[in-house]
């Protein structure tokens, strides 16, 4: 082995490592973020960042994508540095990272032409998962040599076909739920609220006013996927300091598409200004 090899070899699991603990603190952020409905740092309420992690895409089976990007952080570090014969444990960190990479150009790909919003935070981790997977497989020669590229090329395909079919059948977007209280949506409302929420569309207002709580009432069950922004300092969760910068005098305000409509609309007029169809 040259001097250059032995150096490489030197840091290839301290690389490892950085990069995994980067990615997962940021994969434990956007769970966190995920289960408290908080505001992404550095983003703007109703931007493309709470577009993408609000999408019906952030979930499957109602795991956060980002709870499974921990796990595969974590695993990656476990295994880097648990006791494992070598080709074992280049067997399991290249097949961990490859499904990471597949699976974040999957979310990549969604993000470009599906949702048309790109968040900041998924591509970092998706940029994390690839240099990963590509120092693995740089390493291969060295870590598994016995294994002949047809095998190694078998091996990818597979795990990148069980990634991609997996991910379209169970990333799925029902048109249908229920509440804890067992009252279902109809799919026009649910279907509203998803496509408002994931277009970004923001409701502002205050707890106080009867005409918000009207608007809400219109969605029914499905009110839960409306963004809203509570006006009144006095109530739950208020952003005064977002409706302020808005500039928001009057509610309830709806800002669609990077425009302000004042007043409750109907579910047709949402339907119409969010370009639901």
């Amino acid at each position: 082995m040259s001097s250059i090899d032995k150096t490489n070899s030197k840091y290839f699991k301290p690389a490892i490592l950085i990069l995994s603990v980067i990615g997962f603190l940021l994969s434990v952020y956007l769970t966190y973020l995920h289960y408290t409905e908080g505001q992404s740092a550095f983003c703007s309420q109703g931007s493309d960042c709470d577009v993408v992690r609000l999408s019906s895409y952030s979930t499957i089976f109602g795991i956060p994508v980002a709870l499974l990007g921990a796990l595969s952080y974590a695993l990656i570090i476990w295994f880097t540095y648990v006791s494992l014969a070598r080709t074992t444990r280049w067997i399991l960190l290249y097949t961990i990272s490859l499904a990471g990479f597949v699976f974040s150009a999957y979310l990549t790909y969604l993000e470009l032409f599906v949702i048309k919003a790109i968040c900041p935070y998924c591509v970092v981790s998706a940029l994390i998962m690839t240099i990963i997977f590509i120092m693995l497989a740089y390493r291969k020669s060295e870590l598994y040599p016995k294994l002949s590229t047809l095998k190694t090329a078998v091996l990818t395909i597979c795990v990148a076909a069980v990634v991609i079919i997996g991910s379209n059948v169970f990333q799925s977007d029902p048109l249908s739920f229920e509440d804890d209280g067992g009252g279902t949506a109809s799919s026009f409302q649910l279907g509203l609220a998803k496509h408002l929420r994931v277009r970004g569309a923001v409701m502002y207002g205050s707890y106080k006013c009867p005409h918000c709580n009207a608007q809400k009432a219109l969605f029914g069950d499905a009110s839960k996927y409306v963004v809203y922004v509570e006006c009144d300092p006095a109530g739950k969760d208020a952003k005064p300091t977002v409706c302020f910068s808005r500039g928001i005098v009057h509610y309830p305000t709806w800002e669609i598409n990077g425009r302000f409509y004042e007043g409750a609309k109907s579910l047709q007029e949402l339907a119409q200004l969010s370009g639901y169809k």
